[in-house]
């Protein structure tokens, strides 16, 4: 039975997070508290970064005084609920951006190329450097976005399954 509690434990990574008030765990302007403060978020993310995470996560918050883990609970269920809405409205906005760039850059590259000898030298630059920037901006959504919204779901996915902990030195 030992071994088996070893071994869970070391298949987690802890983050511990230290507040002297838990009001600064919920971003000020909520009053329900249920939304989470950016700069724990922010924490939290900047250390999954650094440490390399790939197994369970456990956050730890380091306190004086208790902590009202259910709506802490309650409010990272929030967070989760509206960061997985929010890239998956992303997802859908990128790939649409997307292929209306490449469309647009490719009509207007083949316009140009089609009518320069047809219309002036400057027209046919104006033309083709429109198509060069609309497919420039295309290929920025794919190299850039994507995959940044590729490790936002893989975030999103690993921290719905963080355990909540409070400690009290």
């Amino acid at each position: 039975m030992k071994n088996d509690s070893a071994a869970n434990v070391a298949e987690q990574s802890e983050i511990q997070i230290k507040i002297s008030d838990e009001s600064e765990l919920y971003c000020s302007f909520d009053p329900e508290r249920l939304t989470l403060s950016d700069d724990v978020i922010d924490y939290i993310f900047t250390r999954y970064k650094e440490k390399s995470i790939k197994n369970r996560l456990v956050i730890t918050i380091v306190s004086d005084k208790p902590v009202d883990m259910e709506n802490l609970k309650k409010a990272f269920k929030k967070y989760l609920s509206d960061q997985s809405f929010i890239l998956k409205r992303e997802k859908r906005t990128n790939m649409i951006k997307q292929l209306w760039m490449f469309g647009i850059g490719a009509l207007f590259v083949i316009f140009g190329l089609a009518a320069s000898s047809h219309i002036s030298l400057l027209t046919s630059e104006i033309v083709s450097t429109i198509g060069a920037f609309s497919l420039w901006e295309a290929a920025s959504i794919w190299i850039v976005e994507n995959p940044y919204n590729r490790i936002k779901q893989k975030w999103i996915r690993l921290i719905s399954d963080t355990e909540l902990t409070n400690k009290i030195p």
